[in-house]
């Protein structure tokens, strides 16, 4: 679905709860971890107390993962994504998993506490960098041994 399309849970919002839209972006990473990453072991809690959606076991290390879910951008180019929340939590997490569902893809951040990030998936129109992440730059999984 190219990028100037909705995407399913933005035109049928109201059928969508933060719930739901959750787990669509939790199936889609874990999807894409199993196909993507065959000698990785996924691991999903049953309960995720502690901020962590999906253990990855890269057999060099065990990353915690949480997934963020974003069906709208802020603008015509970027979203952002907002860490505070797991700042005040001081959850443990080692990556997030950013499902931007309008173009279906993942982008992997290692978390290095810091509190945003804004993600381009679009080039501005005057080129303006300042700020701005490429979500491309982001779409392998990291790891660390």
């Amino acid at each position: 679905m190219p990028y100037t399309e909705k995407s399913p849970l933005e035109e049928n919002s109201e059928a969508f709860s933060t719930q739901k839209t959750g787990i669509v972006g939790e199936t889609a990473v874990v999807y894409d971890l199993t196909l993507n990453y065959p000698h990785f072991d996924v691991y999903t809690p049953i309960v995720d107390d502690k901020g962590v959606d999906i253990l990855v076991d890269t057999g060099s290390s065990y990353q915690k993962v949480q997934v963020k879910t974003i069906n709208t951008p802020k603008t015509e180019t970027s979203f952002e994504v907002d860490f505070r929340k797991h700042l005040e939590a001081k959850h443990k997490i080692d990556v997030f998993a950013v499902f931007f569902t309008p173009i279906k893809k993942i982008a992997y951040i290692p978390w290095q506490k810091q509190k945003r990030m804004t993600l381009a998936f679009k080039r501005a129109k005057n080129n303006q960098n300042k700020g701005r992440e490429s979500f491309y730059n982001y779409l392998d999984f990291p790891v660390w041994s």
